[in-house]
C-alpha cells in the first residue's frame, strides 16, 4: 500500500488517516416564540455523520487583515459535501460540542475537501451554548 504524503503548496490535500473524529452535520431552524414571549426554540436536525479532522487555532484569526465578528477557534476539515454552508452546524460525537461554521473553503476548488472555519458554541444542552 503506498504511503500517504502531504504534497507541496501546489495541491493541498488531506490523507484519509487524518480524519479521526466522528462529527454530525446539522441544520438549524428557529421556532417562533409564543406571543409576548422572548424565548424561541432552536431545533437541530441531523443531516449526516462524517469523519473530520479538528484543529484548534491560536490567537485571533483575521481574514484579509480584517477581524471578523466571531473569532475562529477551530478549523474542521471534511470530505466535500455540497450541502454544507455557513448555515450548517457541526457537532462532535461523542462529547456533543457544537461548532458554528463561519466560513467554508473548498480546497483548490476541486470538490474533494472542505475546510470549515468555526467558533465553538459549547456543550449541547447547556443554556449558555444556545445561539
Amino acid at each position: 500500500m503506498p504511503e500517504c504524503e502531504v504534497l507541496p503548496r501546489k495541491h493541498r490535500q488531506l490523507c484519509i488517516g487524518d480524519l479521526t473524529k466522528l462529527v454530525k452535520l446539522s441544520s438549524r431552524t428557529i421556532d417562533e416564540p409564543a406571543f409576548g414571549s422572548p424565548n424561541f426554540a432552536e431545533i437541530f436536525s441531523d443531516v449526516a455523520p462524517t469523519w473530520a479532522k479538528i484543529e484548534t487555532t491560536p490567537g485571533k484569526t483575521l481574514f484579509d487583515g480584517v477581524s471578523v465578528d466571531q473569532s475562529v477557534s477551530h478549523v474542521i476539515s471534511i470530505r466535500f459535501d455540497p450541502t454544507v454552508t455557513s448555515e450548517t452546524w457541526v457537532e462532535t460525537v461523542p462529547g456533543a460540542i457544537r461548532y458554528k461554521i463561519i466560513e467554508v473553503e473548498d480546497l483548490e476548488e476541486r470538490n474533494e475537501w472542505l475546510r470549515l472555519y468555526c467558533t465553538e458554541q459549547g456543550a449541547v444542552g447547556l443554556a449558555a451554548a444556545e445561539v
